[in-house]
């Protein structure tokens, strides 16, 4: 069995290496990552032609088990399926690494991508409690059930994707423990399937490990969460979910209490549910002062930890789960206690949160409007003009601006503008320009430290929106000298000359 093993890694390793390698040296990823994004870890631009890598993996790992395996095991509906909706999932992001297609659309394609899965055969059709002999049909539920599956894979696996290796190596994991899963249960199609991803993977982290030379963009993502999804459906028994699914599912604790933790915080906080932020648990590491390889490497061990529970749904049936859970449950009391997290402070980030709403909305509104008013700007500067005018709409007193190598300043009279004890603080770099940081301030009358760092994130985040809008339309780097190049149509033209700068 170690044979067939190693190859089938070896093949997969070798093959995503070497398909990466080889477009990285061709220049053909240079344009892969051109829009460097606001809430990204990364510095500068990283293409984002990871996916490549893996898909090619996947359709030689998939095409070679028609010679090793027979024909009643590698050419039923439901195997060509797994082949199938994984190169569809793959395509989307693909498409969304090169142009954005929204995230309405992408949900949609994905949607059908599962419903197709379904209609296939890979489908949840039963609940059978673990370690009982209870199983519950699903019946109507079972479609849904098994869209929703499919689809939170794939999007669980992109949400984590924020920080080099992250998602490359719990994907990696999610892959041993289904390869142990499928050897355990003789299904040599899921093993070798299986076995030859955990492989690509392995190349693919070669390539991303920090400091990243290249990122798992949307498409590979999307592959590694739809054969994650697919193969734990074949693993178990007839559709019935057991600990085949609940395996899986255990072992991604980790994304799973990040995603819920984002979408609560994103609620409380009055932004929109799917909107990037800085909060994530990778994002909390790193603010610590631990190095990106450190911050990855502690996320490795929480979620190898959590494959643990997973394995342990098998041993003994089940027999040491208890344990685990109890364990887990003792490592839980003891983070809130480090983080000094009790009742009494959630019931004060739930007020402060409660209160704060309207200033966040109002917050994103002016962002919006800011960023539409780049269409209209006919010089940097006169929409450093609109850009203090938003500022003062939020509330910061103060503002100091410097890009590749030029300053920008203005304060509000009558505020604690030049009183350190009195203001709240931070300096952000904008992705996209050179050189470029925003220091803001604001009245700790007015803002709590919450409150005020998350105004903040939205206020650059509409100065890097804005100058990537500028770039596109003016076919310039956003400079403090730069002007807008003439309209392309009268009504352009029109809107240009029409401009009138909020000083």
């Amino acid at each position: 069995m170690f044979i067939p093993i190693l190859f089938f890694t070896l093949l997969g390793l070798t093959s995503s290496w070497l398909i990466i390698h080889l477009l990285l040296i061709s220049g053909f990823a240079q344009g892969g990552d051109a829009v460097p994004q606001h809430h990204h870890t990364h510095i500068g631009v990283i293409p984002r032609i990871g996916g490549v890598g893996l898909v090619a993996s996947f359709t030689l790992t998939y095409l070679l088990c028609f010679f090793l395996l027979d024909a009643s095991d590698n050419q039923s509906l439901i195997h060509f399926a797994v082949f199938a909706g994984g190169a569809g999932a793959f395509f989307i992001g693909f498409i969304d690494d090169l142009k954005p297609l929204g995230a309405k659309v992408k949900l949609l394609a994905q949607v059908i991508i599962a419903l197709l899965a379904y209609q296939s055969g890979l489908a949840i059709e039963r609940f059978t409690v673990p370690f009982t002999d209870l199983s519950i049909e699903l019946g109507m539920l079972s479609m849904l059930l098994t869209i929703f599956w499919f689809v939170a894979m794939m999007n669980l696996i992109n949400l984590i994707d924020g920080l080099d290796g992250l998602a490359g190596g719990i994907g990696l994991m999610l892959m041993c423990l289904l390869a142990y899963l499928s050897i355990d249960k003789g299904a040599a199609f899921s093993s070798i399937l299986s076995i030859g991803m955990a492989g690509a993977i392995i190349g693919f982290l070669f390539h991303n490990f920090p400091p990243a030379n290249v990122y798992l963009g949307d498409s590979g993502a999307y592959l590694i969460g739809y054969v994650i999804a697919a193969v734990s459906l074949l693993n178990s028994e007839k559709g019935a979910v057991v600990a085949a699914l609940i395996a899986p599912a255990l072992a991604l604790a980790l994304p799973i209490i990040d995603v819920c933790f984002a979408l609560m915080r994103r609620a409380l906080q009055g932004l929109p549910l799917f909107r990037p932020d800085r909060g994530h648990i990778h994002h909390r590491i790193l603010g610590t002062g631990l190095s990106r390889r450190n911050t990855v490497l502690v996320l490795y061990a929480i979620s190898l930890f959590a494959l643990v529970g997973g394995l342990l749904m098998f041993a003994q049936s089940g027999r040491y789960l208890p344990i685990f859970m109890g364990f887990a449950f003792v490592l839980l009391l003891l983070f809130l206690r480090g983080n000094k997290i009790t009742a009494r402070s959630l019931q004060a980030t739930l007020t402060d949160s409660f209160q704060n709403r309207q200033d966040t909305r109002n917050a994103l509104y002016l962002k919006d409007w800011f960023i539409r008013e780049t269409a209209r700007a006919d010089s940097v500067r006169h929409l450093w003009s609109d850009y203090r005018f938003i500022l003062k709409k939020i509330g910061f007193c103060r503002c100091e601006m410097k890009i590749n190598g030029d300053a920008l300043s203005f304060f509000v009279p009558n505020t604690p503008h030049d009183s350190p004890e009195e203001l709240h603080q931070v300096e952000h770099t904008i992705p996209g320009v050179p050189e470029a940081t925003i220091t803001l301030y604001a009245d700790k009358e007015y803002f709590s430290e919450t409150q005020f760092h998350l105004v903040c994130d939205i206020a650059s985040e509409a100065w890097a929106k804005a100058s990537l809008r500028w770039n596109l339309l003016n076919d310039c780097p956003m400079d403090l000298e730069a002007v807008a190049k003439n309209g392309t149509s009268y009504r352009s033209q029109k809107a240009r000359s029409l401009y009138r700068p909020t000083y």
